[in-house]
């Protein structure tokens, strides 16, 4: 399993200067950290900083790193209560475009 700032390190990649996200996300991986994408500003900036957000995303780090390596779903994810989900749902439909993973939510 990866570390904290390997994830980190692949989400910045992913996200870019403008992720088109438009929202401000959290992913909480409780107890390792969390990794914070401001999708407002330009560029675009990925930390692991714990600031508010538009929505939190609650997983473990073991299953977003397979949700990036796509070995899970996101639907998946949601449906087996390994992801959960807390504020604005709705932005969790525009990461399919940052993470280049199939529509899923």
């Amino acid at each position: 399993m990866a570390d904290l700032s390997v994830i980190t390190e692949r989400v910045t990649k992913a996200v870019g200067e403008n992720s088109g996200l438009d929202a401000v996300v959290k992913f909480d991986f409780e107890p390792e950290g969390v990794i914070h994408i401001d999708g407002m500003s330009i560029p675009n900036r990925v930390s692991n900083e714990d600031l508010p957000s538009d929505i939190t995303i609650k997983i473990k780090l073991e299953n977003f790193e397979k949700i990036l390596n796509q070995d899970l779903g996101p639907k998946m994810a949601l449906a087996t209560g390994r992801m959960r989900l807390r504020g604005d749902i709705r932005i969790a439909t525009r990461l399919d475009k940052v993470f280049g993973l199939a529509p899923s939510m």
